[in-house]
């Protein structure tokens, strides 16, 4: 029989435990310090690029230093974005469930298959570390979106 495997998103889904915030803050501490180095780093050398450029070329200076104030707004942009997800976990209850990203998966269709089924959501519930549960969520087939047909025309 003929069989084809297709490539399908599988949804982790996490259920909260004390091990699990642990980790989560541990790899939210992490980013947040790499974050503050790489905002160390970048003043240290936009301080020393402006100098030299304000000697040189205030014309080219003044352009710069609107180029770093804005790669300044976004390194804060971010590290204020790890304070708000550290308080989106120390408000995690623990037995819910916290959606951790998806991961890809295969799902093998035969002749005479229903496409929908087997295309169905797949979601893999975890607790530390264990799957605990595979969910198939129904998929309908307005839920499938199907990419338009392109048309080639000579020369293209």
């Amino acid at each position: 029989m003929e069989t084809l495997r297709l490539r399908q998103d599988v949804s982790l889904i996490f259920i909260v435990t004390e091990e699990l915030k642990t980790q989560l803050l541990e790899e939210l501490n992490a980013a947040g310090e790499e974050i503050q180095r790489q905002i160390d780093q970048f003043d240290f050398r936009a301080r020393h690029a402006l100098a030299e450029l304000q000697r040189a070329d205030l014309t080219r200076a003044m352009a710069a230093r609107q180029q770093i104030d804005a790669e300044k707004r976004r390194l804060d942009a971010v590290k204020h974005e790890l304070v708000d997800r550290r308080k989106e976990i120390d408000a995690l209850e623990l037995g819910s469930e916290y959606p951790r990203g998806t991961i890809e998966g295969q799902a093998e269709v035969a002749l005479g298959d229903n496409l929908f089924e087997k295309l169905a959501g797949i979601q893999l519930v975890v607790k530390d570390g264990l799957v605990t549960e595979i969910r198939h969520l129904p998929v309908r087939p307005e839920d499938i979106l199907i990419p338009e047909p392109k048309v080639l025309r000579p020369g293209e």
